[in-house]
């Protein structure tokens, strides 16, 4: 999708811009009981968006975001009925690929949805309480968080006259971010680009 996107511009220049935008996300992750905004990370990248009629487009972007959120994993004791709870901390960082459909429902502003994939390219973990053979604070070796995130986004963007567009976005993830668990990546999103 993204290679058809981009190859349209050879036929369709006109109907077609090209842009950059960052901003800040607010991250956490989703359970099957709540969803926890913890973390506070950044995005930035560029965009392109292909116009097909004054109210649809599609707009496809490549983002570096930084996100993550906390999670406990039980410690099963060797002592009957007992059990322990071990909190960590996560920073992860990937790069995304979202492919969204724009309605205009407005002359400038729009609803906008569609699909995500997003490549897993750093992880930090870090204990959050002290337990587990480590000091609150300290990295620990993790290696079953998955390299691979689907998500849907949705939310609503605002062009100026002067090519400056204000973003806010919801990430849902689909997939689980670590194996065996179920914590799914949750992410709002403010930005702010402009299409040269």
């Amino acid at each position: 999708m993204i290679i058809t996107l981009f190859g349209m511009n050879a036929f369709a220049q006109k109907n077609i811009n090209f842009g950059a935008k960052a901003g800040v996300n607010f991250s956490g992750f989703r359970s099957g009981e709540s969803t926890f905004t913890s973390r506070i990370g950044f995005n930035i990248g560029a965009m392109s968006e292909l116009k097909i009629s004054d109210l649809v487009s599609v707009q496809g972007e490549i983002v570096y975001n930084r996100r993550g959120g906390n999670f406990s994993i039980n410690q099963n004791l060797p002592y009957p009925n007992n059990h322990l709870k071990t909190y960590y901390v996560t920073t992860l960082d990937y790069i995304d690929i979202p492919i969204q459909g724009k309605i205009y429902f407005l002359k400038k502003m729009s609803v906008d949805f569609g699909p995500q994939i997003g490549f897993l390219i750093n992880d930090k973990v870090e204990i959050d309480d002290g337990i587990s053979n480590g000091e609150n604070g300290d990295e620990v070796e993790f290696d079953n968080i998955q390299s691979i995130d689907f998500a849907l986004t949705g939310g609503f963007s605002y062009k100026f006259e002067s090519n400056l567009i204000i973003q806010t976005r919801y990430n849902f993830g689909l997939t689980q971010v670590i194996k065996d668990a179920k914590y799914k990546n949750s992410m709002i999103s403010l930005s702010l680009g402009y299409y040269f």
